[in-house]
């Protein structure tokens, strides 16, 4: 019997990336986020949603993307470790959701140690691919809940 998973799927700059739709704990639309001086280029900020603070990341500088430009459309996907450290990446739109089954899932060409690299693997869906993200292996998520906590946004 074959296995399948969800993925949420979103667009940056008209291609599609997906995650893991049990990772996903909120899809959001835009609000302004508070600025954490001397953090990482592609942090936005924090985002404090019921007393926890939320790093919010900008994935398209992560991808060597030019910055995201905030739309009606731009939305924060609110996404938790296997940990249950939470961490939000802005994204141009969300897509759908995706129904796959193992076998549509293929290798990232040219990686030789996948482990090592954020893509999960590339499945084709409607004649487009869906690049499917291993958020644990892109981000540091501990390293980003440390740097939004208040104790390091009140340190100058």
């Amino acid at each position: 019997m074959t296995q399948s998973r969800e993925y949420l799927s979103f667009l940056l700059e008209d291609e599609e990336y997906g995650v893991h739709i049990l990772d996903v704990k909120e899809v959001r639309g835009w609000s302004d986020v508070r600025r954490i001086p001397n953090t990482l280029p592609h942090m936005l900020g924090v985002l404090e949603r019921r007393g926890e603070y939320i790093p919010i990341m900008d994935i398209r500088q992560c991808f060597d993307m030019p910055p995201a430009t905030i739309s009606a459309t731009s939305v924060i996907i609110i996404v938790r470790s296997q940990q249950g450290v939470s961490l939000g990446i802005v994204v141009d739109a969300v897509a759908e959701v995706h129904n796959l089954e193992e076998q549509q899932i293929k290798d990232p060409p040219g990686l030789h140690h996948q482990d090592e690299w954020y893509m999960e693997g590339i499945a084709a869906v409607n004649d487009r691919h869906l690049v499917l993200i291993n958020l644990e292996q892109l981000f540091d998520f501990d390293q980003l809940q440390q740097s939004a906590q208040p104790e390091s946004a009140n340190e100058d």
